[in-house]
Parts: structure tokens; sequence; C-alpha cells
């Protein structure tokens, strides 16, 4: 058995040279999609992969090596000794170096510092020609060696099938536990660890129970313990365990039974001691051999089918050759299987990522210029009516203007509070700046009266449209930093609302209707005459101060003042208008050319970048399932297709009964699209009315290597649709069919997916003649379609030819699906048969050709077809309606079915009605069987 060990290193690099090309296509495939995106960072990192696939880059370099620990130096040199089969260490030595065992055309021995300088010394085996055994002299560290300093180790090439392909027996040096974590990351870099603990006594020590903690705390691995038989008699012959007893003298029987006594109180105290301690499982507590060879089963297929961490193992030296290798099986699968499943991970949520970035560009090539035709709309409705009150309401506000001066005037006395002045004032002041003064008072009360009655009508107008509008225009500007030094659309909207309601006299700068107003009330106050004006002493006196408010009044003209705050306003809602239109136009301009890029950007990730990424996730998913079930086993053909074969197999990975489909993709546009029909068929989540691909394995020895075959493992069915309409179903199971079928279509609709090839060949039947969905190569979210012409001909909706279509594709397809199943046969409708070939029954598809309707289809389901394949896809009835109908279509026949077995009724295809059954001549002329297959 331990011939397997090499066997089982060569797989485990050659999986993981696969491994290592599956990693550097996908760095490229990153690179090559961070620059198409143009994110402004890198991919790997936004997507948190970069630490993964660092990690993974590192774990998949390293190479397996045999990290043997003991009790004692006497107990590893009696594994090594026994795993090798020849007497190479000394079993009575101890404070060794570290030695390295490793692959060599000649023996020899060497010491050597970092695994790379050797040390030119005299050793004594150099002494002998022909040594067996390495000198204790020549392991023993010196008193100058240091351990933490370049310490020597000792190199041992040996020709060792067990040592093929860089494989490494390294035994640390024997140090204290303080040191121990040290050396161990000194030497141990880049290796796979495979650990390995020699027991030579009945129990461990507490000195023992601690290294192993450490270790563990170190490695986070399975160990293997390996009870070993003190006696020199194995230290001689480590075959005698498994030799014939009848070859063997009486003594030596006897001493090979006393041994097999020793091996089994070892391995039983051990076991006890180590389940105490926790290091190994209850159920590798066996007795006997049976028990132990069950639970190893058990433990090995626990791992590889739900992922777990391994155990820790416990063996004895006489199973040496059965059990070794099953361990370091075990231990270099999961290495792959882990390392396998980690990338898979990752290109299957890249691969979601993409597919959700190609969701978000259509989305925003379907949504940018609705927004762009919104706020348009929305604007021109905001600027019409704004317009519309600057016209309407000048009567309005003349009205307030006049009230408020009639107010005012019969108030005048409230007009001057808060004018401070006094005429017992010591400072003198000149009737003008009195004069002005008062006029500010004026206009402050009438400014206030004025601007709350437009403000209150401007204020519910901006509730009304600048919310939604406001949030558009943001999403519109937020990508586009180009503005050219120009207002923006959003800035231009803010502007006309300030234009209405933004009366602020306190800011010299601010642009508003109401100063526009205080300037045209200065300027009729400036030719305002004060007949108080003299060169004689000013006395401000409060009556003086009254006439002065009075005149003002008398002297404005609401009706002016009404004018010109209309004029001024409809000026700067026009001028902030045209500013707006500019903004928006220049902003049209700039995101044309990014949704241009976007649909390039979104045709790469459909066509290149999905599929590249579903390709390498084929492939680190198929090694996965590769690794945990195994190739499957043919056992024979059952179908052929356009894309493959279809074979039964022996039970794979928990599926019995089991088929595959055989796939072997001529070059790289049908790899893609098998690699996509694999992903979107496996994240496919569990019904009872889709086919449910379990797994899939790429043979690479198909062909000479030349072209690999892919086998998408599946469940295995009885027969497809095609067939069952040939053999002869009922209409009662047929119509069950077609119930299943449209229960299928939704709940794939349900998951963003649409099928594209509805069709007999692709609805297959289990035992019990129920259907479920199958062959899902051209399966694809509405998202990632393109307007690629796919399917079978005569399933083919007629917009499918003009490239732009939806999800009711399927609902066409299912139309036709439908006929076949009323029609009960396989043949072409008679108005699709008489066409040459396929283009000129699109063409006739296209002018409204369809299936004829046969004499003894009913009205329900003639409709029901008529409405499914109509010509325009939104007159096409939704599936959540067609299922009712067909589940109507369905009670009727099965209760007519119940009255016809009862004797009472007879019942056709045709009418689903009742007729008496004495009375129908039809019945009478017909064999019940023809009937009941109608």
């Amino acid at each position: 058995m331990l011939s397997e060990v090499p066997k089982e290193l060569k797989r485990f690099l050659r999986h993981c040279q696969s491994l290592r090309r599956i990693l550097k296509d996908t760095n490229a495939s990153l690179n090559d999609i961070n620059n198409l995106l143009q994110l402004g960072r890198d991919i790997k990192k936004d997507l948190s992969i970069f630490e993964p696939l660092e990690t993974l880059s590192n774990k998949v370099e390293r190479i397996p090596n045999l990290l043997i620990f003991g009790q004692s130096c006497h107990a590893k040199a009696l594994f090594i000794n026994l795993l090798l089969q020849q007497k190479i260490l000394p079993c009575s030595s101890s404070q060794w170096r570290r030695i390295i065992l490793k692959y060599g055309s000649t023996k020899s021995i060497h010491l050597t510092l970092d695994d790379e300088i050797e040390i030119v010394e005299n050793l004594k085996a150099h002494e002998e020609l022909l040594w067996v055994t390495i000198p204790e002299e020549d392991l023993r560290r010196t008193e100058n060696e240091n351990l933490l300093d370049h310490c020597p180790s000792v190199e041992v090439l040996l020709k060792h099938k067990l040592l093929k392909d860089n494989i490494k027996i390294i035994v640390p040096p024997d140090c204290s536990l303080d040191q121990l974590i040290e050396v161990l990351r000194k030497h141990v870099e880049n290796v796979l660890p495979v650990i390995i603990y020699a027991v030579s006594e009945e129990t461990l020590t507490d000195s023992n129970i601690q290294e192993i903690r450490k270790l563990k705390d170190i490695f986070h691995v399975p160990f293997l313990f390996v009870s070993l038989t003190t006696t020199d008699f194995q230290s001689k012959d480590a075959n005698a365990f498994t030799l014939s007893t009848e070859s063997l003298t009486e003594s030596e029987k006897h001493l090979v039974e006393s041994c097999r006594q020793e091996s089994e109180n070892n391995l039983h105290s051990l076991r006890e001691q180590l389940f105490r301690l926790g290091y190994l499982n209850a159920e590798s507590d066996g007795e006997n051999n049976e028990d132990k060879e069950n639970t190893d089963k058990l433990k090995r297929k626990k791992s590889f089918c739900l992922e777990c961490s391994l155990d820790n193992t416990l063996i004895c030296d006489r199973d040496i050759n059965k059990d070794f290798i099953l361990f370091i099986k075990d231990i270099l699968r999961s290495s792959i299987l882990k390392m396998a499943k980690a990338l898979s991970d990752i290109h299957n949520s890249c691969l979601r990522k993409f597919i959700l970035f190609a969701f978000d560009m259509a989305r925003e090539i379907q949504i940018t210029p609705k927004r762009i035709l919104y706020a348009q709309d929305i604007e021109l409705k905001m600027y019409t009516t704004l317009m519309k009150i600057a016209s309407e309401q000048q009567e309005e506000i003349t009205n307030i203007i006049q009230r408020t001066l009639l107010d005012m005037k019969s108030n005048v006395a409230e007009v001057l509070e808060g004018y401070n002045f006094s005429e017992n004032s010591p400072t003198p002041i000149s009737p003008k700046v009195a004069s002005m003064e008062i006029q500010q008072l004026v206009l402050k009360r009438l400014r206030t009266s004025v601007a709350t009655q437009i403000v209150q009508s401007v204020g519910c107008l901006q509730e009304s449209f600048t919310g939604t509008l406001q949030r558009c225009l943001e999403s519109l500007e937020r990508n586009c930093h180009d503005s050219e030094g120009n207002l923006s659309a959003s800035d231009a909207v803010k502007q006309i609302i300030h234009a209405a309601y933004d009366i602020d006299l306190k800011t010299p700068t601010s642009f508003s209707i109401v100063h526009t107003f205080m300037d045209k009330l200065r300027k009729l106050l400036g030719t305002f005459a004060s007949p108080w004006s003299s060169t004689n002493q000013f006395q401000c006196s409060l009556q003086w101060q009254l006439q002065v408010v009075t005149n003002m009044i008398d002297s404005l003209s609401a009706s002016k003042l009404a004018k010109t705050i209309s004029v001024q306003f409809q000026e700067h809602v026009r001028s902030s208008h045209e500013a707006f239109q500019s903004a928006m136009k220049g902003l049209e301009n700039q995101l044309s050319g990014q949704l241009e890029q976007t649909e390039e950007q979104r045709i790469a990730i459909r066509k290149k970048h999905a599929p590249r990424f579903a390709r390498l996730a084929l492939e680190s998913t198929s090694l996965c399932d590769l690794v945990r079930w195994g190739m499957p086993k043919q056992i024979r053909e059952i179908g052929r297709g356009q894309y493959g074969v279809v074979s039964s197999c022996e039970p794979w990975g928990k599926i019995n009964p089991c088929a595959f489909k055989s796939v072997v993709p001529p070059d790289d546009r049908h790899w893609n699209d098998l690699a996509m029909e694999f992903y979107y068929t496996r994240t496919i989540p569990e019904h009872a009315r889709i086919v449910k691909l379990r797994g899939s394995v790429i043979d690479y020895t198909y062909g000479g290597g030349t072209s690999p075959a892919v086998l998408l493992v599946m469940e295995r069915m009885i027969k497809d649709l095609y067939c069952g309409l040939r053999s002869g179903l009922s209409w009662m199971k047929r119509l069950r069919i077609a119930i299943d079928v449209i229960e299928g279509i939704r709940y794939l609709h349900s998951q963003g997916l649409v099928h594209r090839d509805i069709k007999l060949k692709n609805v297959l039947l289990d035992n019990d003649d129920r259907a479920k969905l199958t062959d899902f190569g051209f399966c694809i979210p509405e998202a990632m379609m393109s307007g690629s012409i796919v399917g079978t001909p005569v399933h083919m909706a007629p917009e499918l030819l003009s490239g732009r279509y939806d999800s009711s594709v399927d609902v066409y397809a299912f139309g036709i699906l439908f006929w076949y199943i009323c029609a009960g046969q396989v043949k072409l409708p008679t108005h699709f048969d008489q066409f040459q070939n396929k283009e000129q029954l699109w063409n006739s598809v296209r002018k409204g050709i369809r299936p004829e309707c046969l004499s003894y289809f009913n009205d329900a389901c003639w409709n029901l077809m008529e409405q499914c394949w109509a010509a325009e896809p939104s007159e096409r009835p939704l599936l959540g309606n067609v299922q009712p109908q067909l589940e109507n279509i369905y009670r009727c026949a099965k209760y007519e079915a119940n009255a016809a077995n009862q004797g009472k009724f007879s019942y056709n295809q045709k009418s689903l009605g009742f007729y008496d059954y004495h009375e129908n001549e039809h019945f009478n002329n017909c064999s019940y069987m023809n009937l009941r297959e109608y």
C-alpha cells in the first residue's frame, strides 16, 4: 500500500498545477475587467478578494512534507525505519539536529545550512563505503550549535519511491518548548505539513501532552498518532506482522504473537488517553478492525461530503501499510478541496458581481433618458406655472398693496414704531436723512405684507415640483464632472424658486423681486418734495414725522408697484429657465457619451468577462467535485442531443439514479455557453419542476487531452416529453405535464431567468410522468440578454428575430408546446411542415402563421394557445394567469373522466362537456380506451 503514496502525491501536484493555471487566468481576467470598468481602484480590493487570492497563491505553491514528532528520538527512529523499511536511523541516540530525508539517485549524507549551503565536514558515515544506519555522532548536536542561529541540518539522500516527487521527511531538532515555535517557523515555510507523532510507550507523558498542544496551536491540522512496538524483532523486520505464521518457526510465532499483544495493549491505553484529552473523537474509539474500518470510511465520507475538518487518527505499526496511505489521501485531498472551494467561491462571487454590474448598467441605460425627459417636463410645468402666477396675480398684488397702504394711513403711528429718533436729541439731523429713515419704515411694512403673500403661493409650488425634480437632477449630475464653468441644471431650478420667494432686503448683493421693488420706490421717493424743507433750524417733531408718513403713502401708486414686481419677476424666471435649458443640453450631451460607454462595458461584461469567469468557476467547481466524488463511471448511453451525449452512470455524490451529459466544447464560444449554463443551472435553488444540476467534472484525458469533455451530473429522469408523446400519454397526464411546465417556467422567471428554449426535448419525465425543465444552455437573466437569436425555430417568438425581447418569449414557446401536448403527437403542425427552411418559417411566423386548430381541440385549450402565441408580447398572458386556466381545464377533464368511469357520462377532449352515456352516439362507435387517449 505504501506504493500508493507517490500516486497520491502526483495527483496532488497535478491538481496544484491546475489551480495555479486557474489562478493565473483569474488575475488576468480581473486586470482586464478592472481596466474596462475604470473604477479608479483595484477591483480585487473592491471585491474584497485581494487577500484570499494572495493566500491561495501562497498555499498552492506548498509541497507536502512529512513532519515527524514523537515521544523521543527512539520513537521517531522506529517510525521512520518502519516507514522506509530499512534501519536508516539509530534507535538509541538523542539530541538530534534537524534531519531531512529526500530523494536522490544515490545514497548519501551531508550537513547543510538553511537547506542551501553544504558544510564541508568529515562525517562518520563518510568513513564507511556502504553505510546502512546513520552514525549517532553525525546526528547529535554539539555544544556550540545554537538552534536559532544557523544550526546545521543533516540531509540524507535516499533512492526510495516514497520520497519521489519532491516529498521530504523532516525530523525537527530536539529542543525545548520555548524554542519550538521559532524553529518550526524557520524550517517549515511554504510546506504543506503532514504531522506524524510517534508513540513508543503505553501512554503520553505530561511533557508529551504539552508538546502536542503547542504543535496544535502552530499547525491547526490533523495529527496521525502511531503506536509503535519497541521489541527488537520489529526493528529487524518491518514486515513481521504481515508474514504468514506458517512460514515461521515456533519461537518466531511466539515472538510475533507477543508483539501483537503488546501492540494491542499499547494501542488501547493510548486511545483511551487521547480520547480523554480530546485528541480523538468518540466515533474513532473503535476496538476491532472492522469497527475501525467502518469509522475511517465514515470519517472520510463526512470530510469530503460535508467539508468538515479532518479528525486526528490513531494507528498501530502493524497497520502502517494500510492506514498510512489513507491518512495521506485524506490530508492531500482535503487540502486541494479547501483551495479549490475557496477559488470557486471567489469565482462565483465575482460572477455575481459582474452580473449585477450588467443589471445596473442596463437599468442606467434604460432610465437615464427617462430621467432627462422627466426633468425637462417638470421644469417646464413649473416655469409655465410661475409665469402664470406673475401675470395673473398682478391685480391681486395691487389689491394687497392698496390694502396695506390704507391700513398704514389709518394707523400712521404704528408705522413709526421702532423709529427711535427724539426731537430733544443733542445731535442735529437733516430733514433729508430723517425722511429717508421714515421711508425705510414704510417700505419695510409694505414689503412684509406683499412678500408674505408671494412666499405663501410659491412655497406651495416648491413642495409640488422641486423635491423629486431636485433628486432626479442630482442623480443625473452625479457622474458628470465637466460642467465647463456653466450653471448646473439643479442650481438653475433653485434660482427659479428663489426668484419667487427669496425676499431679503438685508443682503445688498441678493437678486430678488423685492430688491427691484425697493429700487423703484426709491426713485419715486426721490421726486418727493418735503414742504418742511428750509434753511432754518430743523425740528423733527412727532407731528412732522406723521406728516412725512402720510404724504409718502399718498404719493405711492399700487398699480405701478405691482406692475414693476410682475415684470421683474417674469424676467428673472425666464432667465433662470433659459439657464436650465442650456445646462440640460450640456448634461444630455455628456450623458449620451457616458451611456454609449456604459453600453460598450455591458456588452463586454456579457460577452467576454462574465463567460470568462463562468468558465473559471466551472473549472474550479469541477475540481472540487472531482476531488470529492471522483470521475463518474458510465453505465450506458441513453440519448444524444445537439450539444452532448446523455449517459446513465453509477451512483455519484449521493445521487441515485444518476446521469451525466457529456459535452465536448469545440471552441471558446461553446465553452462560454456551457459555462454560463453550468453557472445558472447550479445556482437555481431546488425546485420540484427543475432538473437540478448536482455537479460537474472535466475529463482532461478525453480525446488524448486535446479536447476536454465536461460531464454535467444530474439526477436521472426516465424520458423526455418527445418520447413520452410518441409512446402515448393519457390526456390527463398531458394536462398535468403542461401545469408542471408552467410551474417550472414561473419559478425560473421568479429567479430573474429566461429559459429561451422551451421545447419537447427540454421537458423530462420521471417514473410518475411528472415533468421537469432541463437544458439551460440558453437560460439567462434579462439584463444579460443582448438580442442574440437563440432557441429552436418552431418555438421561437417573432420578436426574437428583431433582437429586442423579454421573458414573454417563454410564454410564446409554451403556447407551441401546449399545441403538441393537446395534439398528443410529435409531428410538426401542417402550417409549419410546408416550409423548406427556417428562414421561410420565420418570415411566415412574423406574418402571423401559427399551428392549425385540430378537430378535437376544445375551445378552452385553443383560446389559451392563441393567447400565448400572440404576435405582440404585451398581449400575451402572464404565467400567473395561464396556470389557473390550465388547472381549471384539468379539473373539468378529471371530473368528466370520473363520470365516464362510472358509466354515466362520456367525454371528449374537444368540448370538455358532459354527454349522457346512452345517448352519445360517438361513444358507442369508439372504444373506451380510445376516448381516454384523447
